[in-house]
């Protein structure tokens, strides 16, 4: 990769792409911002996980690799780590307000008392 251009690294093909300046509309205002250099990866992976990339990026709108970006980022932020450890405190803190209506819908409704 002496020239910049491309290369093999670690076993993923690897090719770079000059950065850029954009423009675009974002909420009635033009937006203007240099877009990083774009790398492009090759990596195998098994046909249902490349499906599911495929349909997770179309339901969010973004590109098959703005959509592996956004995980990237979120998992080496420590964003999805943060969270689930969030998810839990809150159940861990309100657990007996879940009890409490998981008990309330099982019991029996307009019964008789003997």
């Amino acid at each position: 990769m002496a020239d910049g251009t491309g290369g093999v690294h670690g076993g993923l093909s690897v090719r770079s792409k000059a950065t850029v300046l954009m423009s675009h509309t974002h909420l009635g205002n033009i937006c203007y911002h240099a877009a990083m250099a774009k790398t492009q990866l090759g990596a195998r992976v098994d046909e249902d996980v490349a499906e599911l990339a495929r349909k997770r990026a179309a339901d969010l709108g973004l590109s098959i690799g703005d959509y592996l970006a956004r995980l990237v980022q979120d998992d080496a932020s420590g964003l999805r780590t943060r969270a689930v450890d969030a998810a839990a405190r809150f159940l861990a803190d309100h657990q007996a307000v879940f009890d409490d209506a998981e008990e309330a819908q099982q019991a029996p409704r307009g019964g008789r008392a003997a």
